[in-house]
């Protein structure tokens, strides 16, 4: 469930009507320089700057042809939507063929404003997770191209297998010359011994009481 601002569950209780904005934001890595990078996206007009989490970010629009509805809820199951976008906005472009956006994070808001004064009302996030395809469809002479982005939910993550054990049999199989493992099952049944000697239990001898000999082999 989420929790509206104040102010724009005020102005909605006035009745006087809103506008959404969608904002994309994705940090993906530069093909050229190997590096991390991001660029945000939305369907509002122009280019705006946002606050978000104490980080002002820049958006570009008009970049955004077609948005699914988001429907939050409770619970862990994993998101799959798809994202529309011009392919031949230079942003999208960017995004596209400079950097690589496979599994790159994506976070997405919801921008409301005021259809009175046109200000910003509220800010919110809506999605979260990272972008599994990018396919770019080329028009057809006369129609636009677009590339579909799919995402999936940051809950996927849940859903990653166990690593393997920690055993000789499977560091073999990753590389069959490393050894790193061998004796790893019979390490805790060895006795190590540092900085002292080792205490044996030994049998004990018979010893006889001299008081009890033989008075012909006492000496003088």
């Amino acid at each position: 469930m989420q929790t509206l601002d104040p102010v724009e569950l005020a102005e909605h209780e006035r009745r006087l009507g809103t506008i959404s904005r969608t904002l994309f934001y994705v940090t993906a890595k530069n093909r050229t320089t190997g590096l991390p990078e991001s660029i945000g996206l939305w369907d509002g007009d122009d280019v705006e700057e946002f606050t978000i989490d104490g980080d002002v970010r820049t958006y570009y629009g008009p970049s955004i042809m077609e948005v699914p509805t988001i429907n939050g809820g409770v619970g862990l199951d994993v998101r799959q939507i798809s994202v529309k976008v011009p392919h031949l906005s230079p942003e999208v472009q960017n995004m596209l063929r400079l950097y690589d956006p496979r599994l790159a994070p994506v976070e997405m808001h919801r921008a409301v404003y005021s259809l009175e004064t046109n200000n910003l009302i509220g800010l919110r996030r809506i999605f979260k997770g990272w972008i599994t395809k990018a396919p770019i469809t080329t028009g057809a002479e006369g129609q636009e191209g677009r590339a579909d982005i799919s995402l999936v939910s940051a809950a996927r993550s849940l859903t990653r297998k166990l690593a393997l054990y920690r055993s000789n049999a499977d560091q073999r199989a990753r590389l069959v010359t490393d050894r790193g493992r061998e004796y790893g099952s019979t390490s805790g049944l060895k006795e190590v011994w540092w900085g002292e000697g080792r205490v044996v239990n030994q049998p004990r001898l018979a010893v006889t009481n001299v008081n009890q000999r033989d008075p012909s082999t006492w000496g003088p």
